[in-house]
């Protein structure tokens, strides 16, 4: 934007003190030629000589947004070298071995702030365990997506630990090299043009068309694909154009079924589903994936009775609801 404003005053002097030289030019001429001091073949050369100067001037002038142009490029180029480099650590990969059994995530006295000083998560603990859907409740912008991040791996905690535990009791932190063993269907509309199967094949570029439609069946979304007239060999336009809110978001749970990873993480994926779809599709995943875990952030509270636990997610705290106080907030919906 600097750089944007300044090419425009820049243009703009240029060209107010072109008009004003080439009017004094004009007008010097005009008066020598008035008082027979020069003939009008020599103002002639000198006009087309000014024009000549000027247009140097001008070519002069503007190295300098080209230099502010290329100044901006490498503050950009800087700024990509410079930033964080994700940590790897190695020995994640012997987690692998357990991926079968499920893993369970769990964060303890975390704390996080992305502006040093502004807290978005303090002090807070957070459990998941295979065969369990836990729910993270609360109102938008207090912290859920970040906790996401964090599980991901994304984003690492100022104090405290965000680990992954396997069923023999090793335990390793998120990092990069654990981010395999998660399926995420974040919020809004994750599909892309073509077919059906070629959104679900993403995950999965092996998967035959009975395993396609079994994953579908999980998230509810057969009931409308096999009514297409290709079924799952259906084209569908950029961004799901062409399917309801609700059928893209059914589509993108159903791809993450289909990568079957130990941990399902939906960042508001059910936000377009109505209540009893919702509940059945949860189920569904529970039932065909026993050892899965499943953490799911929401604004609606209509699922909290299948949950194992529900946390709240407000004023950077993150707190375990009590059975009864999820209770009451599932009715109050």
């Amino acid at each position: 934007m600097k750089y944007n404003m300044f090419s425009i005053k820049t243009n703009i002097l240029m060209s107010i003190m072109g008009t004003l030289v080439q009017f004094a030019a004009f007008g010097y001429c005009l008066f020598r030629l008035w008082t027979g001091d020069i003939t009008y073949g020599t103002m002639t050369l000198f006009l087309q000589q000014r024009s000549s100067l000027s247009s140097a001037f001008s070519n002069v002038v503007s190295i300098i947004p080209s230099f502010l142009n290329s100044s901006v490029s490498a503050h950009r180029i800087r700024e990509l070298v410079q930033f964080p480099r994700e940590v790897h650590i190695p020995e994640s990969s012997e987690m692998d071995q357990y991926s079968a059994d499920g893993f369970r995530v769990q964060m303890q006295d975390v704390n996080f702030s992305y502006i040093e000083g502004t807290r978005v998560i303090t002090d807070s603990a957070f459990e998941a365990n295979p065969g369990e859907i836990v729910a993270l409740v609360g109102p938008s912008g207090e912290g859920k997506t970040t906790m996401i991040r964090l599980i991901l791996g994304l984003i690492r905690p100022q104090d405290g630990n965000v680990t992954l535990c396997a069923s023999d009791g090793s335990e390793i932190p998120m990092n990069a090299e654990t981010r395999h063993l998660f399926a995420y269907v974040p919020q809004g509309n994750t599909i892309i043009s073509g077919t059906i199967a070629e959104n679900m094949r993403m995950v999965k570029e092996d998967a035959t068309d009975e395993e396609i439609i079994e994953a579908l069946k999980v998230s509810c979304a057969w009931d409308f694909v096999e009514k297409m007239p290709d079924t799952i060999n259906s084209n569908v336009g950029e961004r799901g154009r062409g399917l309801s809110e609700g059928q893209a978001q059914r589509i993108a749970i159903a791809r993450a079924v289909l990568r079957d990873a130990p941990v399902l993480l939906l960042d508001e994926a059910t936000s377009a589903l109505d209540v009893t779809t919702e509940r059945k599709v949860l189920r569904n995943i529970i039932r065909q994936h026993p050892n899965k875990t499943c953490i799911v952030t929401t604004h609606r509270p209509s699922v909290l009775n299948l949950c194992q636990r529900v946390y709240r997610v407000m004023e950077t705290k993150v707190t375990e609801l009590s059975e009864e106080e999820s209770s009451r907030m599932a009715m109050d919906f």
